[in-house]
This record gives structure tokens, C-alpha cells and sequence, in this order.
């Protein structure tokens, strides 16, 4: 199975699509589904053009496409459905969508989807809609199987959770079908640039304003501490709501040379990008003065710098805290190094938040394709 029809729903930026061209030598877009246009916009910088592309799910005629799609995979817009939002579920203008991912299922007849959502769709109504929504799916002849994965479980350091469901018209793939041992992560400072542009720190004027509580800002301001090694679930909209991730760095070192080496960041999970040092003063450090069992001495970026030894080291200049890169975001959802960013920084975001996560949609094209292969054989 080298070779598939791939087809999406709620397409956004094409996460599905990226997955399919790490997992398969050929993947055919039938389809793709897009509604909002900025999405359209970086989809199309990302991706050959599907052989259609719709904009509104609900003029997508599927019975078209009947027969001709291996791999159906969408996830309806989740803000009816998240623990932050109303709570609306299935009655929700958003939440009705996912009766349009049933349509279209129900008339493609695709040989498999993933239909993906909030973690937060399990609970409406007591797990009653939930309940209803896998009924009608395995009533159209689909063995599905269903589960809550994390990105921060396959290699990317997001603490994600969202809810799949994989359904197979083939009961005997649907038998064979596992997902993959979970294989953890690396450190949230792996997946950091070393160089930021200036803009995206915040200036005293904006720190003052987040903890001041106002109105608008949803939650105390709490940057990545020195023991957070995974990101926090990336929102969809940065800036005043609790789960943005925010990076500390915690100060500056007045010594002549350049600005990455100068910079004194909180370690383990918040620190930049370690690059091949030319020297040993362009390594970056954390400088500490004696106390306790401290003799004090200049260390690689392994310590938690404390508040005292912010007050002790006349090194060290104000701490500054910045918000993740557009980049960064989109590397903490498994997008490629080369994705071309095309819209504004706040569409960017937006984007990335509202994204599958590739390593998660690849690791489950992974597991169907050895499916398809007969690599997994029935027991008895």
C-alpha cells in the first residue's frame, strides 16, 4: 500500500497532508475542505492543489466520490466541544459540523477515516453525545476503534490530548489495527530557536498588564517554569488565556559578545537551542555566586537559577519574557522545518492551534498502512 486517495475535512493547513507524504511514496488529495481563507492561503504555499477543493463543507456533494477514497481524515472545529469554551456540544454551530463529517463518510464510503476532537466531546451530556456519534458511525458498517492519544507521547513536546476515532470498513483490518507503543519526547528547549526577533518579548508595559489580572486576561501569567520539559497545549488565539506558552529568560550577561551567549535562560525545559559551540565563551551558561553546598563557578545549562542568585549575581540584568514563535509553534505540532509561512503572525498561530498534530495523524497512517500491508496477522 504505496499508493493512496487521500481525502480531508476541516483541512486547515494540511497537518493530515504532511503525514501522508512521510508515510506513503504516493498520496492522490481527492479533496480538501477549507472554509477559512488564510488556511486556504498556507495550504496552497504547502501542498500541491487537491483535485477540489471546497470551501464549505456543506456544498461538498461526497456522493460523488463514492468508492474512491482509501483514507478519509477531518476534525470538525472543536470550540463547542472544549472544556474552555461554552460547552454547546452538538447543538452549537460548530458542533453541528460533526453530523457533516457523518454525511460525508455515510456517502464517500471511504475504506478508512480518523475523525479527531477535543478531549472534551467525550463528557457533553455525560458522554451521551459521544456515545450517539460512534453509534452512527459503526451504523454506516465501520468497526471503529477509538482513544485518547497525547503528542507529547510521540516525539514532540506538547502536552496535546486529543480524541481519535479510526474506522474500517474491513472487519479484519480493524482486527489487525494497533497504534504504537508511545515513545515520550525530548525537552521542550530542543524545539526552541536560538535567536528570536525582539518582538516577540514582552515589554514591561505588557507584563504589567498581564498581572494586573485585567478583564481580558483569562488566568495568572505563568511562564514555562524551570521544570516544565512539554509545552502547554497550544491555543488558537495567543495572548489572554491561560494555556499560552510563555518562555523566561531570565537575564543577560554583561559580557562583550553576542547576544545568544549573553543571555542567561531558565533550564531543563525552557532553554535555547544548544548550537556547536566555536568557543567555550559562545556556549551558553548560567552563572551562579556561592551559597550552600554551591561553590559557585559558571555551569552549562543544567541548574535552576534561583531567585537569590538573581539578587547575588550583579551580572544579571532585568528577566524578559517572550511568547513562542510562530515557527516554534508550528515545530510543536510537527510541521516541517520548511513550512512557508505566508499570513501574519496572528493567523499563524491560530493556525498552528487549530492543527492536528502531524506525528500523531503519521504514527496512525504508520499503523493502517502495516494493516494494509497483511503485516499484522489475526490471532486464531
Amino acid at each position: 500500500m504505496s499508493r493512496i486517495s487521500l481525502a480531508t475535512l476541516f483541512s486547515g493547513i494540511g497537518a493530515p497532508e504532511f503525514a501522508a507524504r512521510e508515510v506513503f511514496s504516493g498520496a492522490k488529495t481527492i479533496f480538501a475542505c477549507e472554509i477559512d481563507k488564510f488556511a486556504r492561503q498556507s495550504y496552497l504555499a504547502n501542498h500541491d492543489a487537491p483535485l477540489a477543493f471546497y470551501e464549505n463543507v456543506c456544498d461538498l456533494d461526497a456522493k460523488a466520490y463514492a468508492g474512491q477514497i482509501d483514507i478519509l481524515i477531518g476534525g470538525s472545529p472543536c470550540q463547542d466541544f472544549s472544556i474552555a469554551g461554552q460547552r454547546a456540544g452538538e447543538d452549537g454551530e460548530r458542533g453541528n459540523l460533526i453530523w457533516q463529517f457523518y454525511r460525508v463518510v455515510s456517502e464517500a464510503r471511504p475504506k478508512v477515516f480518523i475523525y479527531e476532537n477535543v478531549k472534551g466531546f467525550l463528557s457533553i451530556n455525560g458522554g451521551k453525545k459521544y456515545e450517539r456519534f460512534l453509534e452512527v458511525l459503526r451504523g454506516l458498517g465501520y468497526h471503529c476503534h477509538a482513544e485518547i492519544l497525547n503528542t507529547k507521547d510521540y516525539g514532540i513536546p506538547q502536552n496535546r490530548e486529543r480524541l481519535y476515532i479510526v474506522g474500517f470498513l474491513d472487519a479484519r483490518e480493524y482486527h489487525a489495527f494497533s497504534l504504537a507503543p508511545k515513545t515520550g519526547c525530548g525537552r521542550l528547549a530542543d524545539f526552541l530557536d536560538a535567536s528570536v526577533e525582539e518582538k516577540y518579548f514582552l515589554s514591561d508595559r505588557a507584563l504589567a498588564y498581564f498581572r494586573s489580572k485585567h478583564s481580558k486576561f483569562n488566568g495568572a501569567f505563568r511562564p514555562k517554569d524551570a521544570n516544565a520539559n512539554i509545552a502547554n497545549t497550544l491555543a488558537t488565539n495567543q495572548g489572554h488565556c491561560r494555556t499560552d506558552t510563555f518562555i523566561k529568560v531570565v537575564g543577560e550577561l554583561d559580557i562583550p559578545t553576542f547576544k545568544r551567549a549573553r543571555q542567561i535562560y531558565d533550564t531543563d525545559g525552557v532553554s535555547p537551542t544548544l548550537l556547536t559551540a566555536k568557543n567555550n565563551q559562545e556556549t551558553p551558561k548560567v552563572i551562579q555566586r556561592s551559597r550552600g553546598f554551591n561553590k559557585g563557578a559558571e555551569f552549562e545549562l543544567c541548574l535552576t537559577i534561583s531567585s537569590n542568585s538573581f539578587e547575588q549575581n550583579n551580572l544579571l540584568k532585568s528577566e524578559r519574557i517572550r511568547k513562542l514563535t510562530p515557527g516554534e509553534c508550528l515545530r510543536l505540532q510537527g510541521f516541517p522545518e520548511n513550512f512557508e509561512i505566508v499570513v501574519s503572525d496572528t493567523q499563524a498561530y491560530k493556525q498552528a492551534g487549530n492543527a492536528m498534530s502531524v506525528n500523531v495523524v503519521k504514527m496512525i497512517l504508520e499503523r493502517i498502512k502495516l494493516t494494509k500491508n497483511k503485516e499484522f496477522r489475526l490471532v486464531g
